[in-house]
């Protein structure tokens, strides 16, 4: 009976576990990077999928629409403004801990279709890192004593325009 080489590579292996082992450790350490991103795509399954924050009667839900290495876009659902405020700053916490703020920026931008949004804008660092947030409060806020700056990074500006000009 002629062995073959699959019947080989078997016997092989069966007969010298240190070879067996060493290719079980090639097998498992090649297959890492699928298995990561497998585990990747499943994970948003088995958690929370939005960052709910309550207020005695109040419940506040954000709605990220972009997420950059420089900037995010976040939209908070809030039917007040001090509690959309406090809002922010959980969402900070939850999402950026230990990333410090001290500045604070608002901006109204107006989509090509005519529509504005008010934003406001958290320049966050934590050692070189610099990020700017861009919590969109339009549902929430009315003025609230707050100067306006109209100083916003174009790019940013031109990327909320097209997000807010594609979703009515």
């Amino acid at each position: 009976m002629m062995e073959t080489k699959y019947d080989y590579i078997v016997n092989l292996l069966f007969n010298n576990w240190i070879i067996a082992i060493i290719v079980i450790i090639a097998i498992l350490i090649m297959a890492l990077p699928q298995l990561r991103d497998g585990l990747k795509i499943l994970w948003p399954f088995s958690r929370e999928k939005e960052f709910v924050s309550e207020y005695a009667d109040e419940k506040i839900t954000f709605e990220v629409k972009l997420r950059s290495q420089n900037f995010d876009v976040v939209k908070i659902h809030a039917t007040t403004h001090s509690l959309g405020v406090h809002a922010e700053r959980e969402w900070l916490n939850k999402f950026y801990p230990g990333y410090e703020n001290n500045m604070q920026l608002l901006d109204h931008i107006t989509t090509d279709d005519g529509k504005t949004f008010t934003f406001d804008i958290l320049p966050i660092h934590k050692g070189d890192k610099n990020k700017d947030i861009y919590f969109d409060i339009t549902d929430f806020y009315s003025g609230a004593h707050v100067e306006f700056t109209g100083s916003t990074h174009k790019y940013a500006e031109q990327r909320i325009r097209d997000l807010y000009s594609n979703k009515s």
